[in-house]
Formats: structure tokens, sequence, C-alpha cells
């Protein structure tokens, strides 16, 4: 059993089952375009099945969480609705099993559903949890592997080089050592001197470091745009609503439209979630204050955001740093003005959280100054470079927070975005950031640019209300019961009532409409009654639809029907056998379509999709959490969504930021970002880790707690620093730190001093080398801390407060991560310093995984095989280097890298081949003799780890293909090698053979 299955069991509390009681098995196949769900038998044999594509998920959303999650729910609606002679009846009673097969978000999605209300009581009757995704192995041992569930590893060619020289000097440089390039863009800021260039060549890469005007290199990663072009399903503001849910779960399965007073009552409890609604009540909106937003643009022309641009606008500032063309791909850029951005829809509705200007949709700052800096073209994704770039200019701009809900797993804290928006707060500015959405990997995997110094990066937390939709119809002939429906996804007889027109009268005849139906029939004021059978319902539908029918209701008269088919020009639903029975020829009916706002049992809690810390290299992150879940919000094209991720706790945060500045300006008092975060997370109020699990979430997942923007407001003391990184034990077990408690009030304060601790979440699997996925197994031990129990603070004064943490009883091979808060209480206030450390050494972290818990196939990662036929590699492999006729390794990081490397390697190679990062080109090609039999293919600095799911939530493995080439450009010549892969370990010495894990392939030939 691999460690998704195992943890997924440990979890369970099996009820003992009589041999003979029928069971079932959900099966569930995600795979990177769709989660299919089959329903078999205890033979095996297929009951019924769905997927995320036949119940109305197009395109890339297929394979999307959301899609799996309600696949899921859609498969237990049917099932409950199912009539006692339904194959399917027997599921609602006896034991269930869950299969799970490949890599796509589905398999998570579906262990949610099965968590959610809705699948309590298949839960109960869980009896196994098996994880069937192999490789099929056999001769002549071919890979069956969803291979876009890795990231390929490929050249670097595009970098930003920090210069400390005037840039013609850079240029120069270049010229000389006959190195050619394209300038993509310069940097001439007080925060960064510098440019981006790409490179023609990958070998010129090495002599980029050695330039005398060039202080940092940075390799320039790309990020995926946060969300995906402007949903279809969208709707104007002349529909019956003009709000649509495409996120969340719908007991009908298809799209929920939420009625003005539902989305209000969401927007509302946002607002109140947060005290945003109390302090627009002290008349703090914003005013004064310029929040800069860096995303894929706006469409500042919706009504909610003025309809303009410019001045006297609510967006009176920004700039398109791209233009529609670019991606990472092409390197398009075409910088100019900011125009209305339709093709996306992401940064209409992060500013829409801020910036929205109506009054039954009201922002969160509506009165503030706001900004936006385009840095995603239409299609495909953006660059560590162009995010720098937005950032700089906003700051230029004279931004006072800029507000970034974008970036990707890194775990860094040195890439290119970190290390600007650390430089932006040092400068007296604030950096918002959305803490990622990357919580079913499991603790250690935070994202960037949230790992900048002194950036905020924000958690998200769920609302009271989850939106769902309630489709049922009532009969004349039974006043008071309601039969469910399930309308196609293109549905407008909503709330109608019209006459049953059953069309096989005899009930005998399963052939109805199979045949052309005369118009004469009047069906175009009626509900059609159909069954299948006799020919296919595509074909019944368009003879109806040839008829004038408008509405027709299918009849799953032997339970098999998962989605209603969707014809232009025709509404159709299904119903089941039981409402069939129950309907009578001629009778009225009226199908009711009401959306419905159920209560979450999670409300306030942290989302179960919010990412985890801490980083790779030891910080605490995220800081905060603000409402994220079930956001109601703008889109382009006078559209309005209801949206959920951090991306949209992240504007929440600015918004109270932004009143927070308004609130100390009118009082004549400048705060420094230090003071006012201080002031924010000081005030914020911890949360538990479920709705049914006692104790405090890790502050790594939940970071200081969820800001309450009252307690801020009303805060005369703060104290620094407002979270402890105690990082790990690799310089030791003891770690004592000062904090320095401030009195801005006019009299002394005596706080009481107390330990809070949260759980401890372990980041390994037990005996497993493993990061353990969602949820983390967890324990109350603590840390020990020592402090006085109190600390007298002057009046507008400063005391210093130590505090000595250690651990006891410490089980370092999980990496186990303390946390919790130090509180200071006093009758007139009350503050919590948080604090999160790793009771391990980062550094004895196995980094490169030799396990087959991924795979489950008898071997392990790393592997290397033909790029053509998936074939494995073996000691008589050659290769032509024609075409796919060559090698290529797929390999996999349990633990963060500070530095990776591929070489090629002569067949007589040891295992430890490499002398260090800053003198492996003298001492793997030597002089300049082309004839070199060893060499590096590829190298990356600061790699996070590998998760166990594919697109959406991070890579599961990395793939590296061979092109014939080193990565200095020199041609491989014939001969025997072998894949040699290191990778540095955390506080590991790049020049220390010691520190390095390695692998080293088979051996294989290159003619």
């Amino acid at each position: 059993m691999n460690n998704f299955a195992k943890n997924l069991n440990s979890k369970l509390q099996f009820i003992n089952y009589n041999k003979t009681a029928h069971k079932s098995i959900i099966n569930v196949h995600s795979t990177r375009n769709n989660t299919i769900i089959t329903l078999t038998n205890n033979n095996n044999q297929p009951i019924t099945w769905l997927s995320s594509g036949s119940i109305g998920f197009k395109s890339s959303q297929k394979s999307g969480y959301e899609a799996g999650y309600q696949s899921t729910i859609k498969l237990f609606d049917m099932i409950n609705q199912s009539s006692p002679d339904s194959p399917l009846h027997q599921s609602k009673f006896g034991p269930i099993e869950m299969h799970f097969r490949g890599f796509g978000q589905g398999r998570f999605a579906s262990w949610a559903a099965l968590l959610s209300q809705q699948g309590e009581s298949f839960k109960q009757r869980l009896t196994l949890i098996k994880d069937k995704t192999h490789l099929v192995r056999g001769a002549p041992f071919i890979l069956a592997i969803d291979w876009r569930d890795s990231r390929p590893t490929t050249r670097q060619l595009l970098y930003t080089l920090e210069i400390d020289a005037p840039h013609q000097t850079l240029f120069e440089q270049l010229n000389k050592r006959d190195i050619p390039y394209t300038l993509t863009h310069t940097f001439s800021s007080d925060l960064f001197t510098g440019a981006s260039i790409l490179l023609n060549n990958h070998e010129d890469r090495i002599h980029l470091p050695l330039l005398q005007s060039v202080k940092h290199v940075y390799p320039i990663n790309s990020f995926d745009n946060p969300a995906n072009s402007l949903s279809q399903d969208s709707l104007d503001l002349s529909t019956q609503s003009a709000y649509n849910s495409q996120l969340y779960p719908l007991v009908s399965g298809t799209q929920a439209l939420p009625s003005h007073s539902s989305v209000q009552l969401l927007s509302a409890s946002a607002l109140r979630q947060s005290a945003i609604t109390q302090a627009h009540e002290r008349n703090l909106t914003g005013d004064g204050i310029f929040i800069a937003f860096i995303d894929d643009g706006v469409d500042y022309t919706h009504p909610g955001l003025g309809g303009c641009f410019g001045e006297n606008c609510p967006i009176s500032h920004g700039w398109d740093l791209v233009g529609d063309n670019y991606n990472t791909t092409t390197h398009d850029i075409s910088p100019g003005p900011l125009g209305a951005t339709t093709c996306k829809s992401h940064g209409t509705s992060t500013i829409g959280v801020a910036a929205s200007q109506l009054e039954q949709l009201p922002g969160a700052a509506p009165n503030a100054t706001f900004g936006m800096y385009r840095i995603f073209g239409c299609y495909g994704s953006s660059g560590d470079d162009v995010l720098a770039m937005g950032l700089i200019k906003a700051y230029e701009d004279g931004a006072d927070i800029i507000n970034i809900s974008a970036g990707g797993p890194d775990g860094w804290t040195t890439s290119l975005p970190s290390v600007v928006a650390s430089r932006i707060v040092e400068k007296g500015r604030h950096v918002v950031t959305s803490a990622g959405n990357y919580g079913l990997q499991g603790l250690l995997y935070s994202n960037s640019p949230a790992g900048g110094i002194g950036v905020t990066p924000v958690a998200s937390t769920d609302l009271p209300y989850v939106p769902y939709l309630n489709a049922s119809l009532t009969m004349e002939s039974k006043p008071g019961d309601r039969f469910p429906y399930v309308p196609a996804t293109s549905f407008n007889k909503m709330n109608v009532t019209v006459p049953a027109y059953i069309l096989d009268k005899s009930g005998n005849s399963t052939s109805d409409a199979c045949n052309n139906v005369t118009t004469s029939d009047k069906l175009d004021d009626v509900a059609v009654i159909i069954k299948p059978g006799g020919c296919s319902i595509g074909e019944k539908l368009e003879n109806l639809k040839s008829a004038n029918a408008s509405l027709v209701l299918i009849s799953d008269i032997n339970g098999n029907l998962t989605s209603s088919p969707a014809v232009e020009g025709l509404d159709t639903a299904i119903i089941n056998l039981n409402t069939t029975r129950n309907l009578l020829d001629g009778e009225n009916i009226t199908l009711h379509y009401t959306p419905i706002l159920q209560e979450n049992p999670r409300d306030g809690l942290i989302s179960q999709y919010s990412s985890m810390g801490p980083s790779a290299d030891g910080y605490g992150k995220p800081a905060v959490g603000a409402p994220g879940a079930n956001i109601p919000t703008l889109a382009p094209g006078n559209n309005y969504m209801i949206q959920s991720g951090t991306s949209f706790s992240a504007p929440y945060y600015s918004s109270m930021l932004a009143l927070l500045l308004q609130d100390a300006r009118r009082k004549g008092q400048m705060l420094k970002p230090d003071v006012a975060r201080a002031l924010m997370l000081n005030g914020a109020t911890s949360v538990m880790l479920d709705d049914d699990i006692p104790g405090p979430a890790f502050t790594v997942l939940q970071g200081s707690g969820v800001a309450n923007l009252t307690a801020t407001l009303d805060a005369t003391t703060y104290a620094l620093p407002d979270i402890l990184n105690l990082n790990d034990t690799y310089n030791g077990v003891s770690k004592s730190h000062t904090i320095e408690v401030v009195n801005m009030g006019s009299e002394e304060t005596t706080f009481t001093i107390l330990h809070q601790p949260a759980l401890t979440g372990y980041v390994l699997d037990d005996g497993t080398i493993q990061p353990r996925t969602w949820l983390p197994e967890h324990s109350t031990d603590s840390a020990e801390v020592d402090f006085p129990t109190t600390l007298t603070v002057s009046a507008n004064s400063s005391a210093s407060l130590d505090v000595n943490f250690s651990y006891k009883d410490i089980d370092d091979h999980r990496l186990p991560v303390y946390s919790g808060w130090i509180v200071l209480e006093s009758p007139e206030s009350r503050l919590q310093v948080s604090y999160n450390g790793i009771a391990g050494d980062l550094s004895k972290m196995q980094v490169l995984d030799n396990t087959d818990d991924l795979f489950q196939q008898g071997f392990p990662v790393p592997f290397a095989f033909r790029q053509s036929d998936k074939n494995l590699i073996d000691t008589v492999d050659s290769f032509s280097m024609i075409g796919l006729d060559k090698p290529a390794v797929i390999y996999r990081l349990t633990g963060p890298s500070p530095y990776l490397r591929i070489d090629l390697v002569d067949d007589t190679a040891k295992r430890n081949v490499i002398n260090g990062v800053l003198n492996w080109m003298n001492d793997i090609f030597g002089d300049d003799e082309r004839s070199a039999k060893s060499g590096v293919l590829y190298e990356e600095l600061g790699v996070s780890r590998n998760g166990f799911m594919g697109s959406g939530q991070g890579s599961s493995y990395q793939r590296y293909d061979m092109d014939g080439k080193f990565a200095n450009g020199q041609t491989i010549p014939s001969g025997t090698y072998r894949f040699h892969i290191s990778a540095l370990k955390v506080h590991g010495d790049e020049n220390n053979n010691d520190d390095y894990e390695t692998w080293l392939s088979e051996k294989f030939t290159i003619k």
C-alpha cells in the first residue's frame, strides 16, 4: 500500500460487515485531462459511470479539483436517489471501497467529497482504500505513466543579471566575450539595476558570473496564470441572475446561480469575518491609500470598477508590462499603456474584492486609489523577471501596498521576485502575496514570491456558507412532495409551470420519439416525458426539437444516466424512476431551480487548499489569514463570479492594511511597514485545525491567525518581531529570542505572559521518506518555552521580553514542526507573537527519492528510459540519437535542494563525481578540447520538493530528455555512459561531496 492510500486508511474506523454483504467499489481514475468515476460491484462489473466532461466541465476544467469533487458528489446523489429496483440501490447500504488510479487532482478531490456532508454516509461504510496507480511493467518494460504529471527540465536561456555598473558596460563585456544574446528589458531603479537577457547558446551562461559588472545571476523561472480565461458560463446582468458559481459543490451537479441576496450574504460574511464592516462604520474606506495589483490585467470598463481608467477613476494607475501575445515561450513582450483586459479574468476578480463600487457588492477598501500592473498575456505563463518589473513599476508609481496574487511552489527566499519584494519592504512599503493553493501537498511547500523577507503571505479562510443549487419539481397530484431532477448544463426552464406530456401513453414502449414526431402533438408548451431505448437519446431529442418541443424530461428507468445532453434550442433534464411513476399525464408540474446557501461547519477555519510552510530554508509562512473561499467578486464583461483561493484572501488583507494606514494618517501617524504588520499580526485570532480536531492549527498553516481589524485599530501596544522563526535544529536545539514590546499609550501597562502551543505537524509520513499530504499527522507535543511571568511597559516606551525555546523527545526523522504563540495579556489589550520551528535537522532530510512509493511497480525512481517507446534502459541498450531514439530520466525530490545537477559520465564513473558548484567548469571540461566524454547536462538552483499530484498542485516528478549535447553546447561523442544525478542537501556545502545525494543509472551506449 503506498503513501497516499496508507494515509487515508489510517483515518478510517472500519465497520465489520457480513461476508455476504454486497460490496460496491468506487473507482476514481484521475488524469491530467479528466476525472472518470466508475461504480462496480464485487465482481468488477460496472454499474454506472460518469466523468467531469459528462457533467458539463469543458476543456481544461475537466482535470481540475472542482470537477473531480463535483463528479464524486454527483455519484453520491445518483446512489442516494436510486429506487429499490435500480442496480445502484445496493450501493446505498452495503460496504464501500474506493480505488484510486492516476495522479490528477481528482484523487484528492474525490477524497474531499467523501469527507463532505453529502459523503458522510459513504465514509461511514468505507472498508478499504486502494491506490492502483501502477506502471505497467512487462517485457520489454514499457512504462505506462501520465507523462504530463511531470515537470520537464529544460535548458535555461533567460537570465536577469544584477549589475553595479552602467548597462553599457555590461553589454560591452558580453560582446567582448562573444556571447550572443537578445536584450528583453533593463532595470534602472534604486531597488535593482540590471538587465534580462535571452542567450542564444546555453553554454554561454557559465560566463555570466565571471563578468566584472555582474553582482548576481538570477535564472528566470516561469509560473502559470492563477486562473484560466473567463468561464463560458459567466452571466451578464441581463439574465435572471448576474452571478455564477464555478468552483464549489452543487447539489444538482450543474452551475449554481445564486440569488442577489445570497451573494450579498456571502459578501457581508467576508467583510464581517475580517471586521472590515466595523471599520467601514468608523468611516474607514481606504481614502488616500494607493493599492497596486500585479496580475493579468483588469476590465476597468466594468460598472463595478467605475467604468473608466485614469484621473478621477477608482483605477487611476497602471501599466501593461507584456501585451496580449506574451508568454515565457515566445518572450514576445510589447509593453504599453494599460488597456481593458477581457481575455483574462483573474485580475478583475482580485481587484474587485477591494475596489468594487457597487452597493450590493461593496469592495473592502472602495475609496482607495488603485493600480493594475499586467504581467500575463492572454495565453501562457509569466516569468520572474516580469513579476520583478511589475513590483518595481508599482513601487516607482508610489504604491503604499502592492498586492500579488500570482506565483508558484518555490519554497526559497532567494528568487528574483522575493529579493525585489524584500527590498521594497525595506524601503517602507508593504508587499502582500497569496500564500498559494497547494495545501493538499502538506507541510514544507510554500509559494514564491511569498518567500520574501518582510513580505506578508496570506492564507485563506472559509466563510460560514457554501453555495448550492437545489433542483426539484412539484406535481399537482402530490402537493407538498418534491422530486429531484438534473438539468443539463444549459437550462432555461427555471421556476416554470407546464403540463406533463407522457409521449408513450401505453407505458410499454421504450421507442418513444425514435420515429418522427408530428407537430400536431403541440409540444412547444409542455414537458415531454420520454424513456431511453429503441434508439439513442440524442436521436430522440433531435426528433422532438424538430416537432417544436421546448422542454424534455428523460426518465432514468435503468438508473444509469449521469447527465442530461445539452441540445441547442431545447431544455433537457433527467428525472428518476420514482418521479416517473408518480407523474400523471396532463397534470401541471413546476420545475424549481433554487439556489441555496448551506451552512459550512468549517466557518472561519483555514481552507484546506491553503498552502503550508515553512519555506525550504526554514522560514515560517504564511503570515496571517483572511477570507478566501466562496468570495463573490467581479469578472470581465459586466459579469460576476464566486471564486475561491488565496488569490482572494490577499486583497482582503491588503484592504484591511489600507484601512489601518488611513486611520493612522487621520491621526497624524505614519506607520512603518514593520509596525503596521505587527499591529495586524499581533491582533490576529488563532483558529482550530479542523472542525472536529481540538487544538490550534499550525502557525505555518494559519500564520499568526485570522486578521481581526477591530483588534488592530484599537491596539495601543505592539510587539516585534511579529513572527519568531526558530528554523531547524542544524544550529542547535535551544533557541533564544528577544521580543520588543512597545506601548504607544499614555498609561503604564503590565502584561501577563502565557504560552499557547499549536498542534505539532509532521512533515514526513511515519517510517517513510515521503512528505505527508493533507491532513498532516499531528500531535499535542509542544516546545518547552521559558519566559518571565509578567512584563511592565511604561507609557510611550518599550521593554524587552527574553524567550527561550527547547524541544524534548524529538523524533527528528519525521521533522516535526512545532509552533504556537507567546501571548501578552493585560486588562487593556492582548498581543500574540507566533513562533515556528522544525524539531529536526533539514540537512538530514532525504532529498532524492529512491523508493517506488509514487509508481508502485516494484522498482524505484530515478530510472532511465527510451524517449520513443518508454522502454526502461538496461545495460544492452544503445541509442542512435536520431528523432526520439534518445535516453531520458525520471527523478523525484522528496525534499528541497539548493542545487541539483544531472551529469553524463562514462561507464567507469563512480557514484560521486561532483566537485562543487563554483569550479565544475574546470573539473569536468578541463581545457578547451572538445573530446570530453563526461559533462553536465542540466543544473538548477533552489529546487522545491515534488508533490504527489499533477496539474495544479505541483508536479509529481521531473523528467529530463537528453538531446545530444552537454550543457555547454558540446556534442556528446559516441561511447558508453551513465546518467548521474546529484542533489545538494539543505545547509550543504556545494564544494563537499558528502553533502550531496547521488544516483547512477545503468550503462547505455550512444552510437
